[in-house]
């Protein structure tokens, strides 16, 4: 009986055999975190600030309009589209107030809160995204589109603006 042992390409390797493919399958390929391709992404592609920034941008985002809000488990990815309704801080949660997006998020399991500019299989992109200690992505929240599947100028501002305040915050 021969054991034979798969050669796994390197974070290098498979972040640049598919640069715009998301993180979590990125991950996978390389056997590394989402949070550790994250880090790698090239210089001007992502701003990663402390956790603690979690409720002050989850506040912010009340005020985008309509985004994405993803969670990708890697067999499983759910999104709702719609406007965030805000929170409230109760027993070390963020609850999630409104529909479509609600529900309940450990304020303590966020490391990084990462603003992130890149392609997504093809299509330019910004998002929020939100890293657990286990370098894990808890979530994720992408600005929304236009009728002509243009990002929104007022979300891109809104999100520059966030990242510039908490930027001089870190």
């Amino acid at each position: 009986m021969t054991t034979e042992t798969i050669a796994r390409p390197t974070l290098a390797e498979a972040l640049a055999a598919n640069p715009t493919a998301a993180l979590e399958d990125i991950a996978r390929a390389a056997d590394v975190t989402p949070l550790d391709v994250l880090l790698a992404l090239p210089a001007g592609e992502v701003n990663a600030l402390p956790g603690e920034h979690m409720v002050a941008v989850l506040d912010d985002i009340v005020s985008w309009g309509e985004i994405t809000f993803i969670v990708n488990t890697g067999p499983v990815i759910l999104e709702a589209k719609g406007p965030m309704h805000g929170g409230t801080v109760a027993h070390g949660m963020y609850n999630l107030k409104g529909k479509p997006i609600s529900g309940h998020l450990n304020i303590a399991a966020c490391a990084k809160v990462a603003f992130v500019r890149r392609k997504l299989f093809s299509m330019e992109t910004r998002s929020v995204q939100f890293y657990g200690q286990d370098g894990g992505c808890l979530f994720k929240v992408y600005l929304g589109r236009d009728e002509n599947r243009q990002l929104i100028p007022s979300q891109i501002a809104a999100f520059d603006a966030l990242e510039a305040r908490l930027q001089g915050q870190a």
